[in-house]
């Protein structure tokens, strides 16, 4: 069973430029950190409030990787149940369940029905650690451009068992837990558009990581996606 949305991943291409952003800047706190060595990739795990965000730092990268906002990633205990239940369903995976290169448990990979990375994950490490106080109240949310919005709710609803919020003028907002994703009906060059930080002071926003991705900040009290 899919029982958490557990982190927002990104390649990025200078890792200390993104810690300086993240941890200096909006003051995350890295709470893991080790060197993949079968993919030649720096995996570091930084909390911003309670919000979880893998950056991922590849020493030779392919000429076609795709910089920024990768992939969202769900908890599962049953990694091997879920792959067969979507692929039931009519998912492809691009990556069917496979031992993790970091050798943490094991993971997944298939697409949303908007072209949105999702990987799904089985391990007994746990990274998260208790909300971290700072400018930073919560990771409000990730925002997912939606095209086909139906198919997108029944898919984070239905399939990954996510609870179906509220919908606004903005978008539609799904989550589990304190964690929330938010689909916008609407085309972008980045199928993942970017995140949403809420703050405790008035918003200066929107901000552009190291990497193009898309910092939107919302002061307390604002906003609709619901708070950690």
């Amino acid at each position: 069973m899919i029982y958490e949305l557990n982190h927002v991943g990104m390649r990025i291409r200078d890792l200390s430029a993104s810690l300086a952003f993240y941890v200096d800047q909006l003051g995350a706190v890295i709470v893991d950190e080790l060197f993949v060595a079968n993919g030649q990739t720096d995996r570091v795990h930084i909390q911003l409030a309670g919000g979880l965000i893998e950056l991922l730092h590849p020493h030779q990268p392919g000429p076609d990787v795709t910089w920024g906002v990768d992939h969202i990633g769900f908890m599962t205990d049953d990694l091997d149940g879920d792959h067969a239940r979507l692929v039931s369903r009519g998912f492809t995976f691009s990556t069917p369940p496979k031992v993790a290169g970091s050798g943490q448990g094991r993971l997944a990979f298939l697409s949303d029905p908007n072209g949105v990375r999702v990987e799904l994950l089985q391990r007994s490490e746990e990274f998260r650690v208790p909300p971290i106080e700072g400018p930073v109240q919560a990771l409000a949310h990730i925002s997912l451009s939606a095209p086909n919005l139906e198919e997108a709710v029944t898919f984070y609803r239905d399939d990954l068992g996510m609870s179906l919020v509220e919908t606004d003028g903005t978008g539609t907002y799904l989550r589990h837990q304190n964690d929330t994703i938010e689909l916008v009906n609407t085309t972008s060059d980045r199928p993942i558009r970017g995140l949403t930080l809420r703050i405790d002071s008035p918003a200066n926003g929107p901000l552009t990581d190291p990497d193009g991705t898309r910092i939107d900040l919302i002061a307390a009290g604002e906003g609709r996606s619901p708070r950690r």
